[in-house]
């Protein structure tokens, strides 16, 4: 009886050491705690508190953790920030702000390395097909910023800062891929992440009596619409996804009335790097559909078409804009017979300063804020990181793309089938839009993404163990 229950009860917890010392070390830090927190302002008191609570919650629950960081990505406030190196608070153009999930994903991760090093089961990172090519970008990132701090172009604090920044969504990808165990599991944070982009969306709705460009919640005094459209094409794109793969009709209409939601405030993001984008990410999900593909090209068809008349003039006005901007300016870039607005020749232009100075130093860029602002993604990952930074960043979105695709072959599950198609369309769409956008170092469109991916890999390890069991399971006779 003793054997059978150690074979199939698992251990309790235990901690070394004797109970007493334990209680006297929890009771000294809870005194110092409540001491500083006392003396201490009551808002930094209130964060400090909050943060030990994420943190319990973090330590106990990574799946809660992971639900708080999903609502908290577009629905968190930004927090001014002094200056950097002695500069203003705004770096080239930059600006530096932290958000409440810059400090979820602090207090996440520190929870997750002290849950790793109480169970030593878990493991640290998982290994998984993204790992090597997140390294290498990681590692082409640092590389070139400490080479521009050595000649002179990057500002030591600044340039760590921003290299953070550029790497702290890989922490969302690994903390999913290590966690997430189970399909129940990539459902629930799924619908989470729906849900998220319903929030946003009303929000977004809201604004549009004030006349201007809709924008995310929290997005300070000037908002960022490009920013909203990039968001909204993605998970856009997950929810189409969804929508044809699942075959419930309860959830088809739900994924309908949402993408509906999100078509309006995409639209008035007035983003045409967005608008863009929109056009190749169908063209992929019509690719991926495994049926009826016509249906998908009369649907675009007759949504072009009546887009065309219904579409808000402001919509029109946008769009036109490009090519009827009523300007003498010199600097404006002719193609062919028509001459582009001022803000799409800036960016051309940019384009061609860029690599004509990426020529100077060609293997490993200026570093990280080392250059001058570019808002336009390609460009700026030559001119900072050089080739190194190039190929490495080439060679994620190949991995990217390898994964969604791997999964989409391999499964029959809607859920996974619809994740996978999303991750498929959706960086389609944003490798649109990165044309004229920062759009692969916009925290609130790539920690979306890189939740996606996540999902995405974590459901490829569940299908090939499923696989593994079918293959070892013998049939009956």
């Amino acid at each position: 009886m003793s054997t059978l229950r150690s074979t199939f009860c698992p251990p309790r917890f235990s901690v070394s050491g004797q109970p007493l010392t334990l209680f006297v070390a929890i009771a000294v830090v809870c005194l110092a705690l409540s001491t500083l927190l006392g003396l201490a302002p009551y808002l930094v008191g209130g964060a400090v508190a909050a943060s030990v609570a994420v943190f319990i919650i973090c330590f106990v629950s990574t799946e809660a953790s992971l639900y708080l960081l999903v609502l908290s990505m577009l629905l968190s406030p930004e927090i001014g920030m002094g200056a950097l190196a002695g500069s203003s608070n705004t770096v080239g153009g930059r600006g530096v702000t932290i958000r409440t999930e810059d400090l979820l994903l602090v207090v996440m991760s520190f929870a997750w390395l002290v849950r790793t090093a109480v169970h030593n089961d878990l493991g640290l990172i998982k290994a998984t097909p993204l790992n090597q090519p997140i390294a290498a970008y990681t590692v082409a990132c640092v590389f070139a910023t400490g080479m521009g701090m050595i000649l002179g172009h990057v500002e030591g604090m600044t340039g760590a800062f921003f290299v953070l920044k550029y790497i702290e969504y890989f922490v969302v990808y690994f903390i999913v891929a290590n966690n997430v165990r189970d399909r129940a599991q990539i459902r629930r944070l799924t619908i989470v992440m729906l849900v998220t982009a319903l929030v946003v969306s009303l929000v977004a709705i809201s604004q549009i009596h004030n006349g201007m460009r809709v924008s995310a919640p929290f997005e300070g005094e000037r908002g960022e619409p490009n920013t909203l459209g990039g968001y909204l094409l993605l998970i856009g794109c997950v929810a189409a996804g969804l929508l044809i793969s699942v075959q419930r009709r309860s959830h088809r209409m739900a994924l309908i009335v949402l993408l509906l939601l999100m078509l309006v405030p995409f639209l008035l993001t007035l983003s045409l790097g967005s608008y863009l984008g929109l056009p190749f990410a169908y063209i992929a999900l019509t690719a991926m559909k495994r049926r009826s593909r016509f249906s998908m090209v009369a649907i675009f068809v007759v949504l072009a078409a009546v887009g065309t008349v219904a579409a808000p003039q402001s919509v029109k006005d946008r769009v036109l804009y490009t090519v009827n901007q009523k300007s003498m300016s010199h600097d404006r870039v002719q193609v062919g017979g028509l001459r582009l607005d001022t803000s799409t020749s800036e960016r051309l232009n940019s384009w061609k300063q860029a690599i004509s100075d990426w020529t100077l130093s060609p293997i490993w860029g200026y570093g990280v804020t080392g250059y001058t602002f570019l808002d336009a993604q390609y460009p700026r990952v030559l001119a900072e990181t050089g080739l190194f930074g190039g190929v490495t960043f080439a060679l994620l979105l190949l991995a990217l793309y390898r994964q969604g695709y791997g999964l989409f072959c391999a499964t029959n599950d809607p859920l996974f089938s619809g994740l996978a198609i999303g991750l498929l369309a959706g960086l389609t769409g944003l490798l649109v839009h990165a044309a004229g956008a920062n759009t692969f170092v916009i925290v609130r469109i790539m920690e979306p993404f890189w939740l996606l991916a996540g999902l995405v890999v974590s459901a490829s390890r569940i299908e090939a163990v499923a696989a593994n069991v079918d293959e070892n399971t013998p049939a009956l006779a």
